[in-house]
């Protein structure tokens, strides 16, 4: 959720090719979510990065979300310290999203609208709408696309993303983008994690693109939700 900041079209259209088409009666029959819940969560990254851009001049970042659902929709807002340059230099990002979640069998879908928000910069605020979609086809391996449009200016982005299970519980993901212009903007990451006691996880990725220098970075989050701590787990 960011800007030049987390492939449809062509690259999503690849990931949905490659997703086996189901009868009505062959689907597998989804529970939809229905109770109320609340998401927290807190990360510390060596570098926040989007897109293939450094967000932070390469400097480390404090960033946090809430996040409340019900059901398959889900509204929530995420925020980030920043810092860029001497033309555009803003304190901070806050991206106000909302959006459903529906599931189909193995396919996971999540479509939904962000506002970004520069509270120093309030001219330079925009919008995206969201579509993203994965499909594991088995427990170690799934396959997706995203795809982002700039309702203001009409720029597009789109991400093919993957994520593999490795052996003592970590994961591997990466995706690859781009925007689709002529000599246009391209960037991929890829990376691992894992997820200590069900709510910290490490993550240690490493990211390049035509814009901006190769970088490593590392992450540590925590996310605690309302019905886990209700639930004791």
């Amino acid at each position: 959720m960011k800007r030049s900041i987390a492939l449809a079209a062509m690259l999503s259209s690849l990931a949905f090719a490659a997703t086996p088409t189901y009868a009505a009666d062959e689907t597998e029959a989804v529970e939809t979510p229905t109770g109320f819940d609340v998401a927290i969560g807190v990360a510390f990254t060596s570098n926040y990065v989007s897109r293939g851009v450094t967000q932070t001049e390469d400097k480390p970042a404090i960033q946090g979300y809430v996040e409340a659902s019900y059901g398959i929709g889900y509204i929530g807002v995420w925020a980030s310290n920043t810092s860029f340059d001497d033309v555009w230099d803003p304190d901070m990002e806050v991206d106000f999203y909302g959006g459903i979640r529906p599931e189909f069998g193995d396919l996971s879908l999540d479509f939904g609208f962000a506002q970004y928000y520069y509270p120093d910069y309030p001219d330079e605020d925009y919008g995206e709408l969201y579509a993203k979609a994965s499909y594991a086809f088995t427990d170690m391996f799934s396959l997706g696309g995203e795809y982002y449009r700039e309702v203001y200016n009409d720029a597009n982005w789109a991400y093919l993303t993957t994520e593999i299970a490795l052996p003592e519980e970590f994961t591997f993901s990466g995706k690859v983008g781009t925007d689709f212009e002529n000599d246009g903007r391209i960037a991929w990451d890829a990376g691992v994690s894992r997820t200590f006691m069900d709510t910290a996880t490490i993550d240690l990725r490493y990211y390049d693109s035509n814009m901006d220098p190769a970088k490593f970075v590392a992450t540590l989050s925590f996310d605690l939700s309302l019905s886990s701590l209700m639930s004791g787990k």
